[in-house]
């Protein structure tokens, strides 16, 4: 049996899982081989953990039968034929994302980037900002996306006092479930989190940033390419949205000549939603409880269809 760490793993993390694995498995590295020479023993390994380049497959391999992915979006993949097991890493980061989205929202409320600006320039402002800070429990929230991270947000803000609602086609516990309800909605919510998966290309666009309440702060930590980021810049730039809280852009890294970055209203966390110092601790552990049920037959943890691409 052969298995393939295509994952990005501290050094320590990487032993770890090694040690973990099936002693009579043939592991391979892929930091130890070539991109051409990984993808050779990919053409014949069982199991694949991480996240190789889509565009790097012909084909997926017959004799690939449980692939672990590294992380919870795969909206790459979903063009490509495969028979076996899938796994992503399911609501294993949920709780941070939500603490970093949340975070940039309270931060972007009570002035925080304002004041990080000030002290790099050794100004002070004080009572002159006054104006432009409110209140995070006072605002009327829409989520869009009823998932882990979704779920997560709304347990933060309801905690400082929020009114959320949550949106979803098809999760009977969502509050909204079509899109011209949800635009009928926007003209009074005063907060929108999109954490909305990739499949959904351009969701938030120039109708959905029409119809949003003058003043409106929009974030966003699903993937980027769910907001149409020139109707974003556009409301931002009339003034239609007071900010943007951003952890996901549709290119990434964004480029330097983006519109984005001077934006004083607008906070970019660049994709660290996930992160933390301890993630790849949490990855070892999800990797190898998923691979012991694979060989035991046993049902797997967070199991996905690529082809969805969600």
């Amino acid at each position: 049996m052969k298995i393939v760490i295509y994952a990005d793993l501290q050094e320590k993390y990487l032993e770890e899982l090694k040690n973990q694995l099936p002693d009579d498995a043939e592991i391979v590295i892929k930091g130890e081989l070539s991109d051409d020479e990984v993808m050779q023993e990919i053409d014949s390994a069982e199991i694949l953990i991480g996240n190789p380049p889509a565009d790097s497959f012909k084909d997926i391999p017959e004799s690939l039968k449980f692939w672990q992915l590294e992380n919870v979006g795969f909206e790459q993949y979903k063009d490509l034929e495969f028979k076996g097991k899938a796994a992503n890493v399911g609501d294993m980061s949920a709780a941070a994302c939500a603490e970093t989205i949340v975070a940039g929202i309270l931060g972007f409320y009570r002035g925080v980037h304002l004041m990080v600006r000030n002290q790099v320039n050794a100004e002070w402002q004080g009572e002159a900002v006054e104006n432009e800070l409110s209140i995070l429990g006072e605002k009327e929230v829409i989520i869009l996306g009823s998932g882990a991270i979704g779920e997560n947000v709304r347990k933060m803000l309801e905690a400082f006092g929020c009114s959320v609602q949550m949106t979803a086609k098809s999760d009977p516990d969502a509050d909204i479930h079509a899109y011209d309800d949800l635009l009928s909605q926007l003209s009074e919510t005063d907060l929108v989190v999109n954490t909305l998966p990739g499949n959904l290309d351009k969701y938030a666009g120039e109708d959905f940033f029409n119809a949003i309440k003058e003043g409106a702060l929009y974030a966003s930590i699903g993937r980027g390419n769910t907001t149409d980021e020139d109707a974003l810049i556009k409301a931002l730039e009339s003034g239609k949205l007071a900010g943007a809280v951003l952890d996901v852009t549709e290119k990434e890294p964004l480029p330097k000549d983006s519109k984005l970055w001077p934006m004083t209203n607008v906070i970019l966390t660049q994709h660290t939603g996930a992160a933390h110092k301890m993630r790849d601790r949490d990855k070892v552990a999800k990797f190898v409880d998923n691979v012991q049920k694979y060989l035991s037959n046993e049902e797997i943890d967070d199991e996905v269809e690529l082809a969805k691409g969600y």
